[in-house]
């Protein structure tokens, strides 16, 4: 039986198989990464949304006729608050909101922006006095 080149095949087989683990950890551990990092930007979206809500509630207490944009349907369109609305934007250190009120329309939507990562929230109010009567999330 010839046995020459034997151990040199047995090595290269262990490399391949130990390079394919490394990759598949680094895969793995970049993969942790990103997600966590989106996972903190949305949370950091959410309270820049929350802020713009609030934000919101102020403009329509001293100005009641206060809005943004034209009325949009359908209503709740994400797509449209998120890149076509016309909205105040306010930016902050660590991202911004952007406040959409659609004219005669008794709803406010806050978009809050950290990097990519984007979250819409709405209220339905009332008229004067104005109470929140519902809220979500888009």
């Amino acid at each position: 039986m010839n046995r020459r080149g034997s151990a040199l095949l047995l090595v290269i087989i262990l490399c391949a198989a130990l390079m394919s683990l490394a990759v598949i950890l680094t895969k793995m551990v970049y993969n942790t990464y990103a997600t966590e990092d989106l996972i903190g930007k949305r949370e950091a979206a959410f309270c820049l949304a929350e802020a713009g809500l609030e934000a919101g509630k102020v403009k329509l207490a001293r100005n009641p006729g206060w809005y943004t944009d034209l009325p949009h349907y359908p209503e709740d369109d994400g797509g449209w608050l998120k890149s076509g609305a016309v909205g105040e934007k306010s930016a902050l250190p660590s991202g911004s909101f952007m406040i959409v009120r659609e004219k005669d329309e008794a709803r406010l939507y806050a978009v809050g922006i950290v990097g990519r990562a984007r979250v819409v929230l709405k209220i339905t109010f009332s008229l004067a006095p104005y109470k929140t009567l519902s809220w979500t999330e888009i």
